[in-house]
C-alpha cells in the first residue's frame, strides 16, 4: 500500500489504514484515543516499522523481520 508523505506544520506524516488499525484494536469507536502512543523504529535506510504501544509494552518484532 502506497501512502503520500505529507507536511503537517513542518513534521512529515504518513497516514495508516483505518481498517487495519481497527482490526488490530488500536482505535476506539473508529477514532484514535486521546494521547494514543505508537512506536516508530527505523530498521534500515528507508525501512521503518510502526508498533502499537499498550500497557503491556511494545510487541516484539517477528523473527522474519531482521533488525539491529
Amino acid at each position: 500500500m502506497f501512502r503520500k508523505l505529507r507536511n503537517h506544520d513542518g513534521t512529515p506524516l504518513i497516514a495508516l489504514d483505518k481498517n487495519e488499525l481497527e482490526m488490530d484494536g488500536v482505535l476506539e469507536n473508529g477514532t484514535a484515543p486521546e494521547g494514543k502512543q505508537m512506536h516508530v523504529q527505523r530498521l534500515d535506510e528507508g525501512v521503518y516499522v510502526v508498533r502499537n504501544v499498550t500497557d503491556g509494552g511494545i510487541a516484539e518484532l517477528p523473527e522474519s523481520i531482521p533488525h539491529r
